[in-house]
């Protein structure tokens, strides 16, 4: 990539578009319909924000939105591994909804400083709609943090499964030195880490529950504010969760993915690989 904003676009988007089609991939399997239809409008709307994420990229790219979002090979995607992750079980992919749905709460509040006006107007539109999906995975959080005790521990056990995976959202991009140089990005990733790990770890030390923290089994423990975040490289230092080592499932903005990205990218190309000129 020579242009260094592409590194972000591509990021920002190949995200909303990859874990969008995983989300799509619930339509008519969850356990009722008014969720089914959550399910679906949410995934909706991610692959509408990646469309337009694509269009300012194309811009400078050349390429159209659809040869950006389809055409390109597996080791050219910059999504974060965690969401091109199978959505295994219904209690996964709320731990993944709420942790995504989050940091990306950060992240857009920031880009509306950005110093490209596309995507400084683009933030704004996709704060209104994200709010939905950050009321949903708060929701859900709550039903099940404080659900029985059966809840409570399956939810646990996907926390610890994603959360690790969910820092790496905040991987530094290539390129970021110039990126923060010219105010396209405003703030480094490194700093919207420490504010993303503010968020979750408030979240988890409130509310009747306690401290939501999940052991080596999967089961809850209330152990107070003191507790870890148990995830390799999370420290609490000073009242206050930080970043204070490497980043668990990286890779993901260089390129390099899970097992798991090439089978899901060989179903959404599918089409568009077998019939060139085909829209999406």
């Amino acid at each position: 990539m020579n242009d260094p904003r592409l590194s972000l676009l591509l990021a920002l988007a190949d995200d909303e578009l990859i874990l969008g089609h995983r989300l799509g991939e619930w339509t008519g399997w969850v356990p009722y319909i008014e969720e089914d239809l959550a399910l679906s409008s949410i995934a909706q709307d991610e692959i509408a924000h990646a469309r337009m994420l694509y269009e300012i990229a194309s811009t400078i790219d050349g390429r159209d939105p659809d040869a950006l979002a389809l055409g390109r090979s597996p080791v050219e995607y910059r999504n974060a591994v965690l969401c091109e992750r199978p959505n295994r079980d219904f209690a996964y992919t709320v731990a993944r909804h709420w942790l995504y749905d989050t940091a990306d709460d950060v992240r857009l509040r920031a880009l509306r400083s950005s110093s490209l006006k596309e995507l400084r107007e683009t933030a704004e539109i996709f704060l209104l709609e994200e709010r939905y999906h950050l009321d949903h995975a708060r929701a859900w959080f709550s039903r099940l943090a404080d659900g029985p005790v059966e809840a409570r521990r399956r939810f646990g056990d996907a926390l610890t499964k994603a959360i690790g995976e969910a820092v790496a959202l905040f991987e530094p991009l290539e390129d970021e030195a110039a990126l923060l140089s010219e105010g396209t990005l405003p703030r480094a990733n490194e700093d919207l880490l420490a504010e993303w790990l503010g968020v979750v770890g408030a979240a988890r030390t409130e509310g009747p529950t306690g401290d939501l923290v999940p052991t080596s089994t999967g089961a809850m423990e209330e152990t107070g504010v003191q507790a870890s975040l148990a995830v390799p490289g999370i420290e609490r230092r000073d009242g206050a969760w930080v970043h204070a080592g490497g980043f668990t499932g990286a890779g993901g903005r260089r390129g390099k993915h899970s097992d798991d990205f090439e089978p899901l990218w060989a179903e959404m190309t599918a089409l568009y690989r077998s019939h060139p000129g085909a829209r999406w």
